[in-house]
């Protein structure tokens, strides 16, 4: 009971855990669409600001396109109209910067002194400043407004390197570029800003190349910025106390844009120089001319983006209390169940007792049936609540009334009587009976009444089944004398089997050795022949020779002749001999190998070359080309006479079934080493291929498209069997008809240790 009420209070407390973390979930769900939300408008009205900016910057530089000559009044009465301080606050300046020639430099210094056009009385304090030698000068020659930009009037850029890269940049590429962050010569407490400028080129003047825009260059028109400023008038006010907004130069896009964060970049900061770890925190890019500026937000504790966490703390204490009262209610109703369940219990225990017994009990008076229970009136067929007050002749029909009768002398019976049920059956039942009151025998007694018809039913049954199963038994003996015979017959058939394979195999062996004895016999027969001709030749120049010898007129000539000769007939039959010597070699290494199978080590490309040669005479005769693509050396530590057997058997495999109806074909054998360990050794022919049928079938023992015409079917089987039994390894097969088939062999560098018996064992049952 106590469990069922822990256990409500610990769902209690689960769901309202679940309740908080969904609450936490939402929140920080909301928390992070805000900040985003505001981060994303934070970046857009930021790029949107300064495309504005770059438009009217443009929208300048078309003025000039128009009249290039722009005077002073007139650029001042154009920036006035557009009335930018009012419209887009957050600006420094609009300039105009000339590009000078060294040679013009003192007349354009005197030009604008003298310059009327806004002022009266000219500029009679314009300066040139810094003071640089080179071919070309960039001066800041218009300047609107004026007041509080009074440093920058006449500032050459060309002296200055952060902006002189903008300007070329602007100046070849004619777009719209800004500076890295640069300090202003008007502001007089350093902080962050920058310059825009858009390029200004002779009207008319071709601009299709480099060299064309740098010699078209008339000047530049720049807006100037504060960045702070600039960013005081996009950003929200009340934003900013919400989250910090730092802002860097990631430098120019052509260089990829991975300038690192640093204070020669930072350009706007907010976070007061701290950058701790927030929790909600993004960035984002924007492009400013042909740079671009990275802004990473970061949410400010106890911001708009924290959590209401009382709200879940008050939701997880009002949860923990209802719990707590729910466990408690829990607890106050199983006990008030269980107190109901004990004296529901209790009331029907007795009733129970008697009714759910497997047996009937009933009390006995004077010959009536004074109370019985469910059991009792089940045994004997009446319905609920009809043998109560029945006679109990009804039960025993004898003309005596039997146990069940009033006897003085009668007060314990135990024995088996046949009763008769409501219906007229009989049944027997073993009854148990004692009287209530061993002094008053009229007061009656209780039987307790058994039904034994189905014990009765099983003792005949069991008897019958008795007799049959001597019976069975003496069949049984019979089949086991039977399935001993045929067991004895089956396995005198296995072992009859077991030696067909082992002689068919053996047979295989045989006969592919007998092809391997008859191409080296071919083989042979040339060298052998050719050094025979020789050496007969030879003979009879000798005998010539000693005629002319013994008649007595050998010249000079004829003994440097027969040198010469005798020299020819002696290579002839030392290559010859060489020749054969070699094809010997070859067929003891394989003979030997595959005769003994023992393991050692050896190079595979070696045992491949030395079974082709064994099959050079087969391979011409069906005009068959072979290939050999494998490394100079590929050592293994295996089976050389198995490798030698499967490459032996699927020669024969080749040539017997690939090619028939070809004039010609191709056989490719590769070898190459796999980064596992393993080698990977393919066979390829150009055959005619194999169907799908055919293929499912490969490498079924005695199954071959060629019974009676030479195929014994069970060349690839032993293939298979010595690929994954003694060489470790496994084996694929891939054909195409008409394509040729693939045989891909992967082989381990060392071979598994094995038992020769075993393994031999082994590739019989396979």
């Amino acid at each position: 009971m106590r469990t069922q009420g822990y256990l409500a209070f610990v769902c209690g407390l689960v769901v309202t855990a679940a309740t908080c973390l969904l609450v936490l979930g939402e929140q920080d769900a909301r928390m992070r669409g805000d900040f985003q939300r505001d981060a994303d408008k934070v970046a857009s009205d930021a790029s949107v600001r300064l495309q504005t900016y770059f438009d009217m910057l443009l929208s300048i530089k078309g003025i000039f396109s128009v009249d290039e000559n722009v005077d002073r009044a007139q650029f001042a009465r154009f920036v006035g109209e557009l009335n930018l301080a009012e419209r887009y606050p957050g600006f420094q300046a609009i300039q105009f910067v000339r590009r000078v020639p060294a040679s013009r430099l003192d007349a354009f210094a005197a030009g604008v002194r003298g310059d009327t056009s806004l002022e009266p009385a000219g500029y009679p304090a314009f300066e040139i400043h810094p003071r640089v030698a080179r071919g070309e000068h960039y001066i800041i020659e218009y300047n609107e407004p004026m007041k509080g930009n009074e440093n920058a009037f006449g500032l050459d850029l060309a002296a200055l390197a952060p902006h002189l890269r903008a300007i070329e940049i602007g100046r070849d590429t004619g777009a719209v570029v800004a500076t890295e962050r640069i300090t202003l010569v008007q502001d007089a407490q350093g902080s962050a800003g920058f310059v825009a400028r858009a390029p200004i080129y002779r009207r008319g003047a071709p601009l299709g190349s480099v060299e064309q825009r740098r010699a078209a260059l008339v000047g530049m028109v720049a807006i100037v910025f504060k960045v702070d400023h600039l960013m005081r008038e996009v950003v929200d006010p009340a934003l900013l106390g919400h989250m910090a907004l730092r802002i860097h130069d990631a430098g120019s896009v052509s260089d990829g844009a991975r300038l690192a964060a640093g204070p020669a970049t930072m350009l706007f900061d907010t976070s007061g120089g701290r950058v701790d770890p927030a929790e909600l925190a993004t960035s984002a890019r924007i492009k400013v001319g042909t740079r671009e500026w990275e802004f990473n937000f970061s949410a400010r504790p106890g911001s708009r983006y924290s959590g209401e966490r009382g709200v879940v703390y008050l939701l997880g204490a009002a949860g923990v209390v209802v719990s707590a009262l729910i466990a408690a209610l829990v607890l106050a109703s199983m006990r008030g169940r269980r107190l109901a369940a004990k004296l529901r219990l209790t009331i029907d225990e007795q009733r129970a007792f008697q009714d759910s017994a497997g047996v009937g009990i009933a009390l006995f008076s004077a010959g009536t049936i004074m109370r019985c229970n469910r059991g009792m009136e089940e045994i004997t067929g009446w319905p609920i609540g009809e043998l109560t007050g029945q006679p109990s002749t009804l039960l025993w029909p004898d003309d005596s009334a039997g146990p069940f009768a009033h006897d003085a002398h009668i007060w314990r019976w135990q024995g088996e009587l046949e009763l008769t049920r409501k219906d007229g059956t009989p049944i027997w039942c073993l009854v148990n009976g004692k009287a209530l009151d061993q002094s008053d025998l009229s007061r009656g007694g209780v039987w307790a009444i058994q039904d034994i018809s189905d014990r009765k039913r099983t003792e005949a049954a069991l008897v019958r089944a008795r007799d049959g199963l001597e019976h069975s038994l003496f069949e049984l003996e019979q089949q086991k004398v039977n399935v001993e015979t045929a067991h004895q017959d089956l396995s005198s058939v296995l072992g009859t089997l077991k030696q067909a394979q082992t002689n068919l195999i053996t047979s295989e062996k045989m006969a592919s050795l007998g092809s391997l004895v008859a191409g080296i016999a071919h083989e042979l027969n040339t060298p052998i022949g050719n050094s025979l001709l020789s050496a007969t030749a030879l003979a009879d120049m000798v005998v010539e020779f000693e005629r002319k010898y013994a008649e007595g007129g050998i010249k000079r000539s004829a003994l440097d002749a027969l040198l010469a000769d005798a020299r020819t007939a002696c290579g002839i039959i030392a290559n010859s001999l060489r020749r054969a010597a070699d094809l010997i070699t070859s067929f003891k290494q394989v003979a030997v190998d595959q005769a003994s199978d023992q393991r050692r080590k050896f190079d595979l490309c070696d045992v491949v070359r030395d079974t082709l040669a064994t099959y050079a005479a087969q391979l011409r005769r069906a005009n068959c080309e072979a290939r050999v693509d494998a490394p100079a050396a590929l050592m293994l530590d295996s089976y050389p006479g198995s490798v030698g057997q499967v490459l032996s058997n699927l020669i024969n495999n080749a040539l017997l079934h690939a090619f028939e109806g070809r004039a010609a074909g191709v056989i490719a054998i590769s070898a190459r080493e796999q980064p596992d360990g393993q080698v990977a050794l393919v066979f390829r022919d150009d055959g005619v291929g194999m169907g799908p049928k055919i293929l499912h079938h490969v490498f079924d023992p005695f199954f071959t498209t060629k019974m009676g015409q030479g195929g014994s079917g069970l060349g690839m089987n032993i293939v298979y069997n010595i690929v994954t039994g003694m060489l470790g390894g496994s084996i694929e097969v891939e054909s195409t008809p008409d394509k040729g088939t693939s045989v891909t062999l992967r082989l381990p560098r060392s071979a598994p240790k094995r038992d020769a018996e075993g393994m031999e064992l082994a590739l019989l049952v396979r």
